[in-house]
């Protein structure tokens, strides 16, 4: 069943009105009219099942037949900080690291990241990545749209850690198993792990980590590109301890 996403859904009459860059693609995309079924989803949790009733060039108004919470978010609550990746490998890396469940995304400029000096170059860029998000919660299912926030430094980054949270950070010239790490934690349901951009980090940096409690990982002999990395220890994070497997 087709899913579109409203942030804030208004009720009209009783009928749940849609408007905006959705109903474009209610009506000229996908060809929807009065008597389809449709599901809108409000990023938060909330899914509203129902039917079209009405539609104009502006509108589309939607009968609500029940309102569900969304089953399909994992148990355990990822943040992935990003160093900032060249050309289209950052959207990838976005598009399926939402399809993976994470819950927040962090770019963040490192010594030998790819520079974003300009702010509005920032802006439009997050601007891009918000939409390619909510794209990629619409096609897998999620009811919840995780956070991505703007680019920005790495102490920044380092600021914004949960106590709470297992705190990981990716260093190819050292680091325990990640194995051990994982059978030495169990029962954690926050993780926030740092993902250094295609040069590596500096020493520097991972000992500027170590001073906020994160503990060095390394996934062994072989060199895995940075997007690699970041999607494979999500996934391994959701099969140890959240939804998949």
């Amino acid at each position: 069943m087709p899913r579109f996403y409203v942030p804030r859904p208004r009720f009209e009459k009783g009928m749940l009105r849609v408007e905006g860059s959705e109903v474009r693609h209610i009506r000229r995309v996908l060809r929807l009219r009065a008597g389809d079924e449709i599901v809108i989803f409000d990023g938060s949790g909330k899914e509203y099942h129902g039917l079209i009733v009405d539609e104009g060039v502006t509108f589309v108004l939607i009968k609500v037949d029940s309102i569900s919470s969304s089953k399909k978010e994992s148990p355990l609550e990822i943040t992935l900080a990003q160093s900032l990746l060249k050309g289209e490998k950052m959207d990838l890396l976005i598009q399926k690291a939402t399809e993976l469940g994470v819950k927040k995304i962090i770019p963040f400029f490192s010594i030998r990241s790819v520079p974003l000096a300009e702010k509005t170059k920032n802006q439009k860029r997050h601007h891009r990545w918000e939409k390619i998000v909510i794209e990629a919660s619409k096609q897998c299912g999620r009811g919840i749209i995780p956070e991505i926030t703007l680019a920005q430094g790495y102490s920044e980054m380092l600021q914004t850690v949960s106590s709470n949270s297992l705190r990981l950070i990716l260093w190819e010239k050292e680091g325990d198993r990640l194995k051990d790490i994982l059978g030495s934690h169990k029962g954690k349901k926050e993780v926030f792990f740092i993902v250094g951009p295609e040069g590596g980090l500096a020493q520097e940096e991972v000992a500027q980590a170590k001073e906020k409690g994160f503990l060095p990982i390394s996934f062994g002999e072989r060199i895995l590109r940075s997007e690699t990395a970041s999607l494979c220890l999500l996934s391994i994070l959701q099969y140890e301890w959240g939804d998949i497997g």
